[in-house]
């Protein structure tokens, strides 16, 4: 197979704002573009997948370019690798936000709650702040454990907000979002999301905000008390990256990285930043055009994100011929030899890019930050 572009679905909100459009290069006419969806197999909001270099799209608009993401993966369900094979759907989801101003109070349900009562899955998730302006903040659970009552009586009294902890962000914060934990994201603020692929949130508090057509938006109080989680949070988030205390990737290192065995020469900083059945996710940071390589399996796809600067995305993989035509996992005896096979592609700032699940190696060399997602053995043991 070769490396795939992602071109995103895009989410038209009332609170969101233009720097998607502006400085992360999404192409879209909806104003204010509060989300793209980066890698999306999610009926709600299906990305596009090309293997074309030349994405042809008019400028300000979305791309048609390649086909569904999800039917893609429908006739290539190879290409999630076998761990994805595990779950009845594709399992994560990433998006771009941009909160002009803040978002609703809100929180998800788990898994068994939400297959039981919406006949879907529940929807955890991870924040990576990117951009903030000064004094923006989150809020991210409860300052102390509340009953039932206490809850219900602050949203009564539209005094919700504090009774949560509120918390002041800096680039680079990452947050992890299990299912019950009630959160916003707050005005100013700009990041990635990696979740699982649910769409399914239930708004507890909205500050008597009302929609395009002048209506309040609903809220799902009775259904939000049932699965938040009142108790008191604790460690909540990983600061900042600092390279202090921080050890570099070494060369020809080992270890529990993006894709196993990987290559590195010098000022490559890797670290992994979340974890969970969904998804695993690693941050690299690149400096004065670094190289850094891993390796590919048939286990697990590779999602690249872009968050910032740019550099060149290499693939090399060693498969049957034609692989990408054929919607079996293995070639036809015709078709049987192996060929070695390169894709590279140049990439930047806001794009993103997906490698199928398939034996061989890839590399990315440049200066920038970028998001390495995948699914990894220990967390991928299902029970349904």
């Amino acid at each position: 197979m070769a490396i795939g572009k992602i071109h995103p679905a895009c989410k038209q909100y009332l609170w969101g704002g233009e720097k998607l459009i502006r400085e992360y290069g999404i192409s879209s006419p909806k104003t204010p573009l509060a989300e793209a969806w980066v890698l999306s197999a999610h009926p709600d909001g299906d990305s596009r997948i090309s293997f074309s270099d030349e994405a042809r799209f008019s400028e300000g608009a979305e791309s048609s370019e390649g086909e569904s993401f999800a039917e893609y993966l429908k006739s290539h369900p190879e290409a999630a690798g076998s761990l994805g094979k595990a779950f009845p759907f594709f399992p994560t989801l990433i998006k771009l936000i941009d909160a002009k101003k803040a978002l609703s109070i809100q929180v998800h349900p788990d898994d068994s709650f939400a297959l039981s009562r919406e006949g879907q899955y529940g929807k955890t998730e991870m924040w990576i702040v990117l951009e903030r302006e000064e004094g923006a903040f989150l809020y991210f659970g409860f300052q102390k454990d509340y009953t039932e009552e206490e809850i219900r009586r602050a949203i009564e009294e539209e005094n919700f907000p504090s009774l949560l902890c509120k918390v002041m962000v800096e680039p680079g914060d990452v947050f992890f979002i299990p299912a019950g934990t009630v959160h916003a994201i707050g005005a100013g603020i700009l990041l990635a999301e990696v979740q699982q692929n649910s769409n399914l949130t239930y708004r507890v508090y909205d500050y008597g905000r009302k929609d395009a057509r002048g209506n309040t938006r609903e809220l799902h109080v009775e259904k939000a008390l049932e699965v938040m989680d009142r108790k008191q949070l604790s460690a909540y988030r990983q600061e900042a990256f600092k390279k202090q205390g921080k050890k570099p990737v070494g060369e020809k290192a080992a270890g529990e990285s993006a894709t196993g065995e990987e290559m590195a020469g010098k000022n490559v900083y890797l670290e992994r930043i979340g974890s969970c059945e969904y998804f695993t996710v690693d941050r690299l940071f690149l400096e004065e055009n670094a190289f850094y390589s891993g390796k590919l399996t048939e286990e697990s796809f590779l999602s690249l994100l872009v968050l910032e600067g740019e550099g060149v995305l290499t693939e090399e993989t060693k498969r049957c011929e034609d692989m990408h035509q054929e919607s079996s996992t293995e070639c036809k005896q015709e078709k049987s030899s192996s060929t070695e096979k390169k894709d590279r592609r140049f990439v930047k700032k806001g794009e993103s890019y997906f490698l199928p699940a398939e034996e061989g190696q890839w590399s990315l060399k440049g200066t920038g930050k970028f998001l390495l997602t995948f699914l990894s053995e220990k967390n991928c043991v299902r029970e349904d």
